[in-house]
């Protein structure tokens, strides 16, 4: 690894960049084709890895915690009058804090509402048989849109990271390999780790509880 490059992400937080992606590309094809059973293990798996990742925001490396990226709402003002979003930093600037917030939400909400979603015919969620049928319908309906607004979201980001990709600061490829160039971050290089080992064996862990408990409770 060259001498210029700087370690930004521990190996948990890599997996988990790009495992989501992954999974969600999985739920969207499973969904479209009414393959359920696979539906619902990435659903179930996915949702594992949302909770290790809402754990590993409180518990985890420095740049991976919440408290590291998410700023007040004057703070984010004044780093966009600044142009601070600009530059490239150790983790998430102040705008990108609030875009993975956005993103943690939007998720949690869309694997929420699929736990007690049912397509009428052959599949129902681990959570369907507890609620009305105007739950369930209503349910059912944010779990489309809210997908849509994900997919809306990650356009976003993306395009994001291709704009500081033009600027020198390659966000992309720090996803994939959890470093950044160590000129460009100028000073702010000293980050705090936890292993990224642990973060992994409680998402295997969980998504093996979740998925046992959700596919005996799930019918398809």
């Amino acid at each position: 690894m060259s001498k210029h490059n700087v370690k930004i992400w521990d190996s948990f937080t890599r997996v988990y960049h790009i495992s989501q992606l992954v999974l969600l590309a999985c739920l969207w094809y499973t969904g479209e084709e009414g393959i359920f059973e696979w539906h619902f293990i990435a659903g179930f798996t996915l949702l594992a890895l949302w909770l290790t990742r809402i754990f590993w925001g409180f518990a985890g490396s420095q740049t991976s915690r919440f408290s590291h990226f998410i700023k007040t709402p004057v703070a984010v003002v004044k780093a966009w009058r600044n142009n601070d979003i600009a530059r490239p930093h150790v983790g998430h600037n102040p705008v990108g804090g609030y875009m993975v917030m956005a993103l943690l939400l939007t998720l949690g909400l869309q694997l929420t509402t699929g736990l007690f979603s049912s397509d009428d015919v052959f599949s129902e969620g681990p959570l369907y048989a507890y609620v009305s049928e105007d739950i369930a319908t209503f349910m059912v309906s944010w779990h489309k849109t809210l997908f849509d607004v994900l997919l809306i979201l990650i356009g976003l980001h993306a395009i994001a990271g291709i704009l500081h990709w033009i600027r020198g600061d390659n966000v992309i490829g720090a996803i994939f390999t959890g470093r950044k160039n160590k000129t460009s971050l100028g000073d702010e290089t000293q980050v705090q780790f936890k292993n990224g080992l642990i973060a992994i064996v409680i998402w295997v862990l969980l998504s093996a509880v979740v998925n046992y408990f959700g596919l005996n409770l799930s019918s398809y």
